[in-house]
């Protein structure tokens, strides 16, 4: 078997995996399929197994075995099977079996290495990576000074909205974002002041990443094309 092939092969698994979580949640479908729903599972963990020893017996044969196990995708190939042995060396009540069987949400992770166009998208945003975070310390400034302001501006005129500052600051994050849930909204003039300066400041601060992810994309993209 080729890699190409082992590649989708696994690709399908977790698309399997996903697809089990989600009908775990229709109570009364997941009643009347849980035993075929719970053999499809078993299966996927046990091809998971076998994927995770298959790539550990790899490592080890270019003396590569705890950059393997140690790794990003390493550790996520662990969590992935994590949940199915667990039980059989720790006594676990249901609830806590439901909750440890949520790990399984890493195999959505998984899929970054079987998919090239989410390898692309991850190279190009770690060629950003430090453009980004200057962003996104700016963005962090932003909200916190925002937010301190935001609390001294409404806390007399909404005490029972503006609690704390941590309610000031989620309005900030809300705000700088451009989401506006409008859970929370200042009332005060000099609450709409702070509030209309944040909004022009994270329009600006959400358009630079978009911008510099795009472009890098772009760049990377022609590169492929080249090639």
């Amino acid at each position: 078997m080729n890699s190409r092939t082992f590649n989708k092969i696994v690709y399908i698994l977790i698309i399997l995996s996903i697809a089990t979580i989600i009908a775990e949640s229709y109570g009364d479908f997941y009643k009347r399929n849980e035993l075929i729903i719970r053999q499809i599972d078993t299966a996927i963990y046990l091809a998971f197994t076998v994927e995770y020893l298959i790539r550990v017996s790899w490592s080890i044969k270019e003396k590569k075995l705890s950059k393997y196990l140690f790794s990003f995708f390493g550790i996520i190939d662990f969590l992935a099977i994590l949940p199915f042995f667990l039980p059989f060396f720790i006594p676990l009540d249901s609830r806590s079996l439901r909750t440890f069987r949520l790990i399984r949400i890493v195999n959505i992770v998984k899929i970054g290495r079987h998919n090239k166009g989410i390898q692309t998208l991850a190279k190009v945003i770690r060629s950003v990576k430090a453009e980004v975070g200057i962003v996104l310390f700016a963005s962090i400034i932003a909200v916190l000074f925002s937010g301190i302001l935001m609390f001294y501006a409404e806390h007399s005129a909404q005490p029972e909205i503006f609690t704390d500052m941590g309610a000031s600051i989620w309005w900030a994050v809300a705000t700088l974002t451009t989401v506006g849930y409008g859970d929370i909204y200042p009332v005060t003039a000099l609450g709409k002041l702070i509030a209309a300066s944040l909004a022009l400041v994270g329009i600006g601060l959400v358009a630079v990443p978009a911008g510099l992810i795009s472009a890098a994309y772009v760049e990377e993209i022609h590169k492929n094309n080249e090639k």
